[in-house]
């Protein structure tokens, strides 16, 4: 389990891509919509690629943590739903 939450650590310097050349960016450099548009879909891209996806062994298993912890907390709630009814009922006949 404890494997489960490793993760690397954190860079504490953040890279910025480096900017494309104008001619890749439409011409613009930056300064046209799509050029801007292009810019923000490199930058997104960049961020993508720094993610630490989990693996599907993680998925599997935070799934089902997931649903066990649902499916505990919806009993436990409903169990204290109907206590407070039925003590209810008992108290205003």
């Amino acid at each position: 389990m404890a494997q489960l939450f490793r993760r690397e650590p954190a860079t504490t310097t953040q890279e910025r891509p480096k900017s494309r050349p104008a001619a890749a960016t439409g011409g613009g450099g930056g300064s046209t919509r799509a050029g801007r548009l292009r810019t923000t879909i490199d930058d997104v891209m960049a961020e993508l690629r720094k993610v630490t996806w989990p693996t599907p062994d993680e998925t599997r298993n935070l799934t089902i943590v997931v649903i066990g912890i649902s499916v505990t907390l919806g009993l436990f709630l409903g169990g204290i739903d109907l206590l407070l009814s039925n003590l209810y009922r008992l108290l205003n006949p």
